[in-house]
């Protein structure tokens, strides 16, 4: 049985849910406590060891300003953010006390921890945070350290031109009325792949990706180059450029190294899809 306390702020949604069970299970005593509950949990705050912040992108600030004055400076201040620079220099600037930022890269959907992925960036004291982090390897997660700049700007990339492409595809699919499940008939297994993928964020939560692609103003800019770059391969193609093409291919496959062969060897192993 473990003696510490963890708290969830916002630990009635889906994610909050999820580490909260997982963290009873290991003995841990976890609070989840609603955003509105805030002002009547001052016994539980000082008790607990650690509370990770689980809210909304939009009100991640405002939660850490409001929280941070209410804690035991012995007691870590951690987030499940996607983002974190902010969060984490925002935490550093209204908390004292050990801080440590998080974000796991999955979706509260998982069937379990193995092989799933957990983000920490360092915040301050990280001796008084390793509890935490060996908590998360004991439930079986991944953890990877990297700095909070790192973070965010692979994050512009994984979610930002990612989740944008996927939501571009899935609603010109709906405006050009080609229903993905037509589609599914004639997909070959990395098409299928693909739709599959498609149709899994369009079953979730549309405010959620609103908030991840729109999270910062680098992520939108990155969006915009991007969409800049499609359009100039867009007049190559109308101008049927098939050498400036063949180039290009082969300059990205060259500098992808070996990753391409990696990549077609971990494929063609989970491309056996039979539904």
């Amino acid at each position: 049985m473990n003696t510490k306390v963890i708290s969830i702020i916002g630990g009635h949604g889906q994610m909050g849910t999820l580490f909260r069970q997982l963290w009873q299970n290991q003995g841990y005593v976890v609070h989840a406590i609603g955003r509105k509950d805030l002002e009547s949990c001052d016994k539980i705050l000082a008790q607990s060891a650690a509370v990770i912040i689980c809210v909304p992108i939009k009100d991640t600030t405002a939660m850490i300003a409001k929280l941070a004055p209410r804690l035991n400076k012995s007691t870590i201040l951690a987030d499940f953010t996607s983002l974190k620079v902010e969060p984490l220099m925002t935490m550093l600037a209204e908390y004292s006390g050990p801080v440590l930022g998080l974000h796991p890269m999955f979706g509260p959907t998982i069937n379990a921890p193995h092989n799933q992925i957990i983000v920490h960036c360092q915040g301050r004291n990280p001796d008084a945070c390793q509890w935490l982090i060996d908590s998360l390897k004991q439930l079986g997660f991944t953890l990877k350290s990297m700095s909070a700049a790192k973070h965010d700007q692979a994050m512009n990339f994984i979610q930002g031109i990612e989740h944008f492409v996927t939501f571009s595809l899935g609603t010109f699919l709906y405006h050009k009325q080609e229903h993905p499940q037509e589609l599914l008939e004639i997909a070959s297994p990395i098409y299928l792949a693909k739709l599959l993928l498609m149709g899994r964020i369009f079953d979730q939560d549309p405010a959620l990706y609103a908030d991840i692609i729109m999270a910062d103003t680098k992520r939108i800019q990155l969006i915009k180059e991007f969409s800049l770059w499609l359009n100039q391969w867009v007049t190559q193609l109308e101008q049927c450029n098939k050498a400036e093409f063949i180039a290009e291919f082969k300059q990205a496959s060259a500098w992808m190294g070996d990753f391409t062969a990696y990549a077609q060897r971990v494929s063609d192993d989970f491309l056996t899809i039979d539904l």
